[in-house]
Order: structure tokens, then C-alpha cells, then sequence
């Protein structure tokens, strides 16, 4: 996520002057700008995917800021609707480092009693990052605990992904390193009778079918679980497995492998699942354009896998690269964003629509990464009338990141 931001910023031609002449025209009728992050003890350089909940409020996370004087390792926040307009921030959680975790790269999940879940990219017991837990207090705020702490072995290490929790109250989730390949690992944390949790690895990635399995894991309406890995396969460029639980235990198998070139590849992000039997993703890399793809995967009748693109991202005019989960939308349209380029450098939120059986993009807005926010590094979620809300990792009236709507 943000390591790729920063190398490519390094060499990414921004013309600044241009970008401030075109500020009002990004701008337009379409995007606007709910919250700025003011760094220090309110957090700054916002990442992940944004959460509800039932009531309207959203819950995100910050990479930096927590304590007073600008530093700081990273917030848990809350922003609600406020009396008149605009929107409140409140800070759940400030990590401290250490055995507490640094760095929350990821977005939230909730559980059904209204609980959080996230995980820090480092630090913890091992420093090798952590999942962590955030219940409301009965005399109010937040009560925070780390529930596992990764120690970089077979158990993995480096978790950057959001996670994902079953009905039974499971969560999955994934590392880039760690497992018996130190290729990355799927995870399953399990609520125990004694009131912890435990961990078990359900996949581990490695070179000959794949590995850095750094994207969220997606759920069919079978219970099956898909993940992609970023590296390894025949041509290093990636693969997508598929993983099923039977007997007591998942089996995992490669279900596609990338080719790397027009075919794309390091497919670093996580799936959606689109019922009957649709799997949608991006890849980083390949493409007509080489700056990355958005793919549809189907099963055929044989069981093996079809893959067709559905649309090559072409840098300045659309965005460069797409790294962020896409969203599935009311009427079966997807949603996403990219880090960089669009029309005016700052990256672009898109959509992507299907019309008798043909895929158009349509960028919905291209950021400035100045007052409208910018260099998105995560993607969106749908409100009730389908308007889109994400995070801006610069931009902002501070520079420091921003909280945006987008109006399709």
C-alpha cells in the first residue's frame, strides 16, 4: 500500500502549479471533502477502507499521529454526523507501539454486537504486527486489546489487509510474510471458551503457486474463501487461489495463475465475490497500458477457470495503479480507485459498468491531492444512496489527509 505510493511519488511527474490552477474545475459538483485531518493527537496520513455503522457514522484508521507534538504511531477514529453539518472526529485509540501495535494499514470490520476488529502492520509482542479488538466501554469510549500478535514464524508476519468475520464470529485475514515459505500465510482467529482467541495458518503462500498473500479474502455463497497472492506462479507474476473447508480443515488450490504482460499481474488486493459465480480484482501491473488491470473470473463447465479483462488502466487519463479492493455497487456496477495520475495527478475514484456484456470505466473523480484530498490508499464504501466515502492519504485543508464523498 503506502510503500507503493512512496516509490512511485518518487517518480511520478507532478506539475504542482497546473494542478493548483485546476483545483476548482476536480472539485466540480461531484466530490467534496467531509473531514481534514489536522494531525498530532487527531492522527494523519488516513489508510484502509472507511466502515459503517447502522446509525451513519464512519470508522476508519490513520497511519500516523496519536499523541501531541505530530508523532505518534496511528488512530482508531470515529466520525459522526454533527448538528447543523459538517462531521466530528473521535479518536478511539491511539496505538502507542510496542506490545500495542503500530501502524494500522488496513481498514475496520465490525462483529454482530458492534465490536471492531483491525490489525497493525508491525509491532506487538514479536513485532511482527497484530490484530487487535475495540469494544465499546459501559461508562463510554473505547477499550482496546491486542487478541494476537504475530510472531513471524510459521504463524506469519506483516499483516496489511482488512479482515473478514463469518457468521459464527471467525475472522480471516492475511500476511505478506511469515508461514513455512516465509511467503506469506490466510489465517483463521477463533473466540476460544476461555475468552481468547486462537490462530491457526490455513494457507501458506510459496514460489512455485504463489506468494505475498497481502489482499482481504473473499467469501462465496458456499463458504468458500479466495485469495490472491502477489508473486510466485510460473511467471511470478501472481496467482488466485481458492481455498474450501471440509473434514475439519481448509484445502487450498491455485485456480489461476498470471502471466504477467497484457495478461497483468501482482494482484495484490482483495476480491469481490458477485453472486451466482462472478470474482472480480485488479492486478497492479500488466495490462495494453502496463499500469495495471481490472479482471472478471468465471468457472466454466470443466472446472477450470475463465479470465477476461475488463478494462487496461492507462495512466494519465485513468489512473495509475489500481491497488484497492473494488466494491460491488446496487445495480452489479464496481467501484475503486487509483494512487496516482487521472487528469490531474493526484489519482482518480472510478466505476466500472457492464452493458450487454461489455465493461466501460468512467472516472468519477480525478483528485488534485490538495483540498479535495488525494493519493487514495484505500478504496470506497456505499452509503444507503449509493454515494461513495474514502480516504485521501495527502490533501485535505492541512495536507495531511482527508475523509471524501463522491456523488456518481
Amino acid at each position: 500500500m503506502l510503500r507503493n505510493l512512496e516509490s512511485l511519488l518518487d517518480s511520478f511527474l507532478v506539475f504542482p502549479l497546473t494542478l493548483f490552477l485546476l483545483t476548482a474545475c476536480a472539485l466540480g459538483q461531484s466530490g467534496s471533502v467531509l473531514y481534514s485531518f489536522t494531525g498530532s493527537t487527531a492522527g494523519y496520513g488516513p489508510v484502509g477502507n472507511l466502515v459503517f455503522d447502522a446509525t451513519g457514522n464512519l470508522y476508519g484508521t490513520t497511519l500516523q499521529g496519536g499523541t501531541a507534538g505530530g508523532g505518534g504511531d496511528g488512530v482508531v477514529y470515529e466520525l459522526s454526523p454533527a448538528t447543523g453539518g459538517g462531521w466530528t472526529e473521535t479518536v478511539l485509540h491511539a496505538f502507542s507501539g510496542g506490545s500495542d501495535g503500530r501502524a494500522p494499514v488496513a481498514g475496520l470490520v465490525f462483529d454482530a454486537a458492534g465490536n471492531l476488529y483491525g490489525t497493525t502492520e508491525s509491532d506487538g509482542t514479536y513485532s511482527r504486527g497484530t490484530v487487535f479488538e475495540l469494544s465499546p466501554a459501559s461508562g463510554g469510549g473505547w477499550k482496546e486489546k491486542v487478541i494476537y500478535s504475530f510472531s513471524g514464524g510459521v504463524d506469519g508476519a506483516t499483516p496489511t489487509s482488512a479482515l473478514v468475520i463469518d457468521a459464527a464470529g471467525n475472522l480471516y485475514g492475511t500476511t505478506i510474510f511469515g508461514g513455512i515459505h516465509s511467503l506469506g500465510t490466510v489465517f483463521e482467529l477463533s473466540p476460544n471458551a476461555e475468552g481468547g482467541w486462537d490462530e491457526r495458518v490455513i494457507l501458506a503462500g510459496d514460489q512455485a503457486h504463489g506468494g505475498g498473500l497481502n489482499g482481504s479474502v473473499a467469501f462465496d455463497s458456499s463458504g468458500n474463501l479466495y485469495v490472491t497472492a502477489a508473486t510466485g506462479g510460473t511467471q511470478n507474476a501472481g496467482a488466485i487461489y481458492r481455498l474450501r473447508f471440509a473434514s475439519g480443515a481448509w484445502t487450498g488450490a491455485v485456480i489461476y495463475t498470471f502471466q504477467g504482460g497484457v495478461d497483468g499481474g501482482s494482484p495484490s488486493s482483495g476480491l469481490t465475490w458477485r453472486a451466482p459465480n462472478r470474482l472480480f480484482g485488479i492486478t497492479n501491473e500488466g495490462g495494453s497500458f502496463g499500469y495495471g488491470t481490472a479482471f472478471e473470473l468465471t468457472p466454466s463447465a470443466r472446472g477450470s477457470w475463465n479470465k477476461a479483462i475488463m478494462h487496461n488502466f492507462g495512466g494519465a487519463s485513468d489512473g495509475l495503479p489500481p491497488i484497492n479492493s473494488l466494491t460491488l455497487g446496487t445495480s452489479g456496477q464496481l467501484y475503486g480507485t487509483t494512487q496516482l495520475g487521472g487528469g490531474l495527478g493526484g489519482g482518480t475514484a472510478f466505476e466500472l459498468m457492464e452493458t450487454s456484456g461489455v465493461w466501460k470505466e468512467r472516472v468519477l473523480h480525478n483528485f488534485t491531492n490538495r483540498a479535495d484530498a488525494g493519493n487514495p490508499d484505500g478504496g470506497v464504501v456505499l452509503d444507503s444512496s449509493g454515494n461513495l466515502y474514502g480516504e485521501g492519504y495527502y490533501g485535505g485543508a492541512s495536507g495531511l489527509g482527508a475523509v471524501y464523498e463522491i456523488r456518481p
